[in-house]
């Protein structure tokens, strides 16, 4: 995020999506987990709960260079093994909520785009400095949507991805020590901040983001009308 110092559409439109994201992922999954009868997410107070405890600093710190980050897990009743497809439905519904509102982004882009060419009074003409403004903010809105969606799918905890690999994998001794050394001795967030900050750092590694978030947003964009080929 700090490379876009210089183009505050851009800026505004991944710090709202940030924002957003965490409330809708977040409230995504205690309804969720309330429909497969699960009321521990809804009793944790976690609707209620600020930004504080819907990210955590090492997220923040991602946010703030790279422009994208991960939520905070949510806790959930996963102690019976029977229940793992429970949790497991519940937990895919973050992920699902960063989709759903990367297209809505996009289809405000496209209804946004079509008013204003329809005000500048046909097609092929510059819209409004205004206009453009908005339409920029509102790509990053779904650059960042979509890139929320991808990292949350990433396997390795504290993603939901993560934890619901661990829920419907083995629990075979050397599974369960893997999942504890990952979450309770942060290899996880670390492999986070490798996946999302090597790439910024050091333009030549590999972005896992940057090479799924391209095809992720052509994939949305038929869906509201856009061809982003």
């Amino acid at each position: 995020m700090l490379f876009h110092l210089a183009e505050p559409a851009a800026l505004l439109g991944i710090v709202l999506a940030f924002i957003i994201g965490l409330y809708a992922r977040d409230t995504a999954q205690v309804l969720a987990a309330r429909l497969v009868r699960d009321p521990t997410p809804l009793r944790s107070g976690r609707l209620k709960a600020g930004l504080g405890r819907r990210a955590s600093p090492f997220s923040w710190v991602a946010v703030l260079i790279a422009g994208v980050g991960w939520a905070e897990p949510i806790a959930m009743n996963d102690v019976w093994r029977r229940r793992r497809f429970h949790v497991s439905a519940a937990l895919l519904a973050g992920p699902l909520a960063y989709l759903l509102l990367a297209l809505a982004a996009l289809g405000g882009f496209r209804a946004l785009a079509d008013s204003a060419i329809i005000a500048e009074g046909g097609r092929g003409v510059e819209v409004s400095a205004a206009s453009g403004f908005a339409l920029n903010m509102l790509l990053w809105m779904a650059i960042t949507f979509g890139s929320l969606f991808i990292l949350s799918l990433v396997p390795v905890p504290p993603t939901d991805g993560g934890r619901i690999l661990f829920l419907l994998g083995p629990q075979s001794p050397g599974w369960r020590n893997a999942n504890y050394r990952l979450t309770e001795s942060n290899i996880g967030v670390v492999i986070l901040l490798v996946i999302v900050l090597l790439p910024v750092l050091f333009p030549g590694f590999p972005s896992v983001i940057g090479q799924l978030i391209g095809p992720l947003l052509r994939g949305l964009g038929p869906l509201v009308g856009i061809d982003l080929g």
